[in-house]
């Protein structure tokens, strides 16, 4: 397999796309020309010719507009990751040895990358950004907060990449210089988003794992570190009536930990610990709590820590019974 496609400046969706299908296939040489000649000697040439066909994919010919539901139109990165993300996605499984991942995890895991990585890269390059915005949050007089939210929770998974891509082209350099600043910028890109993919799959076998273990009451209990607030984030609608989570700890002891108060205000608690807990430490809180074999309470209140799981329940129902609840 042999990749072409333009020389001179270089962009975030095709850097993109050329480390996804150096990842797919392995060791192609990639062709940076705008000779129709030599460009025409590739097996696959993105964003550059002007056709768009089985071997030329070049989202700039007038005649291009495919996009995704979400009116989002597809630029090279994401346009690659479309036609070559599933094979992406399986050859991450066979090489981190994740052979146990089911395929309908592969299939979040893939959809999680477009949307956190592809999309932006190609709203970016299609200078599509501000108008995907606008149509996404339809701000109206008085609908400042809610646009800020919307904006919020959009920006939460822009990587920046574009930018990162961009710093990589620097002035005045030689064709030569250029080409090599290209294939380190696309070797970078390959670590990134093949670490992301690995990052992917386990958030979507985590998440399937929260869902499962909440019962719809006030705690979330978990006995394994799991994605508890990516789960939360995106089905935020289940967690209602949930105030608390508690998990094992990093480090040691169990960890309590409110809730956000809504997808956009992760800051912001659902109910905050008992000020009178707040900052204090081992012996002093639990003179003060009533506790046994209390780690810490955080001085803002979001996250508190125990030795033992029975003591992380005590700390947990203490805590909904004395604590600040707040309201969206």
């Amino acid at each position: 397999m042999i990749i072409a496609t333009h020389d001179g400046s270089f962009h975030a969706d095709e850097a993109v796309a050329c480390a996804v299908l150096t990842t797919v296939f392995e060791h192609a040489p990639i062709i940076r020309t705008r000779d129709e000649t030599e460009m025409e000697k590739a097996d696959l040439i993105i964003d550059v010719s002007g056709l768009n066909d089985e071997r030329h994919f070049d989202h700039h010919s007038p005649d291009f507009t495919l996009a995704r539901d979400n009116g989002v139109r597809y630029a090279t990165a994401g346009l690659m990751w479309l036609h070559y993300g599933h094979g992406y996605m399986r050859k991450i499984r066979d090489n981190y040895r994740l052979n146990d991942t089911p395929d309908q995890v592969l299939e979040r895991a893939f959809e999680r990358i477009d949307r956190e990585i592809m999309i932006a890269v190609d709203l970016n390059d299609n200078g599509q950004l501000n108008y995907y915005l606008d149509d996404l949050v339809h701000p109206e007089p008085g609908e400042g907060k809610r646009v800020f939210d919307e904006l919020n929770i959009f920006y939460q998974n822009e990587p920046s990449i574009p930018y990162l891509v961009a710093m990589m082209n620097l002035p005045n350099i030689s064709a030569d210089g250029q080409n090599k600043a290209f294939f380190y910028t696309v070797k970078m890109l390959r670590a990134f988003i093949q670490n992301a993919a690995v990052n992917a799959i386990y958030t979507e076998m985590g998440i399937a794992k929260v869902l499962e273990a909440y019962d719809g009451g006030e705690i979330l209990i978990m006995h394994d570190r799991l994605p508890w607030s990516s789960a939360i984030r995106e089905h935020f609608e289940l967690f209602d009536k949930c105030l608390l989570a508690v998990y094992p700890d990093r480090k040691r002891g169990w960890r309590v930990q409110a809730l956000p108060l809504s997808r956009s205000e992760r800051f912001k608690n659902k109910i905050t610990a008992p000020k009178s807990w707040c900052g204090l430490n081992f012996e002093e809180l639990d003179a003060v709590s009533g506790l046994k074999d209390a780690i810490f309470v955080h001085r803002s209140g979001f996250t508190g820590g125990t030795l033992t799981y029975e003591e992380a329940l005590h700390m947990a129902r203490l805590w909904i019974e004395k604590g600040d609840r707040h309201f969206a």
